[in-house]
């Protein structure tokens, strides 16, 4: 199975991996909701991609057994861990402690956007009429799925939230970018990912123990501790593997195309398990943002 993955054709392997990321960081939606309930969102969040790195780090040894380790390539993975979990995840959890999750949601799924315009200011590629329609067409799907939570903003929390939430996401998009710079460096791929997830965790309970988060391990729901399961096992080893494999053999403008999608997912897994409000009118939003998603690409 291995062998045949390995010689498998890259790219289709990456939109595979796409379409997982579609899938899998949709319905985490629905497991942090599950997590949080009894385990504080940061330490909740920190144990998740520590459990992640060692699994990935047992898998490393297993299968690539890397021998001589370059620790300044160590160190610059690392920095790109810091940049996708403690900052852009952290910004992201404390942008929910101001804003409705609607709004963070719609934030997030900008990411493309985010990608492109960094690319542009970078001098990378350019602008023409498909990219800038499928630009529009998928923001105004977005704003028609959470146009509500848009025209009921109460005080001044919410922007201030959806502010921390776009620092969040600009920091994964910029990461993502740095990230497909065509730079492997000689750590095995399945090592990098350790790296990346064991610093990030270090962020993140560090931000835990510097909010002083209270862990009650004996408060802990088993429903809390299989929401982590999946986190550890879909949102983080499936999820977080595949978006690296896909951003160093597709454009990061293609790949986080996933961004589009997501919020659709989580809205789905929410009525199908959380008797969340699905209509006629959502359906019709996700359309004009698949319209979007189509053109972006083509665009590209």
């Amino acid at each position: 199975m291995l062998k045949a993955i390995q010689h498998a054709d890259p790219k289709r392997l990456s939109l595979l991996a796409i379409l997982l990321l579609c899938f899998i960081w949709g319905t985490t939606h629905i497991a942090v909701k599950y997590a949080i309930q009894t385990i504080p969102v940061f330490f909740m969040a920190g144990i998740r991609e520590l459990m992640a790195s060692l699994i990935f780090l047992g898998l490393s040894l297993g299968l690539e057994k890397p021998k001589a380790i370059d620790w300044k390539e160590v160190l610059r993975q690392g920095l790109f861990g810091l940049g996708f979990f403690a900052f852009a995840r952290g910004l992201m959890v404390l942008g929910l402690d101001y804003a409705p999750a609607g709004l963070v949601a719609l934030v997030f799924s900008l990411i493309p956007v985010y990608v492109l315009f960094i690319n542009l200011l970078m001098g990378q590629g350019r602008m023409n009429r498909r990219i800038v329609t499928g630009l529009l067409l998928g923001a105004l799907g977005m704003f028609l799925v959470f146009r509500e939570s848009l025209f009921n903003l109460e005080g001044t929390d919410a922007l201030i939230g959806m502010g921390i939430a776009l620092g969040g996401a600009v920091c994964w998009a910029g990461t993502s970018v740095l990230l497909s710079d065509g730079r492997d460096g000689d750590l095995p791929a399945m090592f990098r990912s350790a790296v990346q997830l064991f610093f990030g965790a270090m962020g993140l309970l560090l931000i835990s123990g510097v909010l002083l988060e209270p862990v009650d391990f004996a408060a802990i729901s088993n429903t809390s501790m299989l929401g982590v399961a999946y986190l550890v096992l879909f949102g983080s080893i499936a999820g977080f593997g595949s978006y690296v494999y896909a951003i160093r053999h597709l454009p990061v403008a293609q790949v986080t195309l996933y961004a589009y999608i997501n919020p659709f997912v989580a809205l789905f897994f929410g009525w199908l398990l959380l008797d969340e409000l699905l209509t006629l009118e959502l359906l019709l939003s996700f359309g004009v943002t698949l319209a979007g998603v189509w053109l972006l690409s083509r665009g590209r």
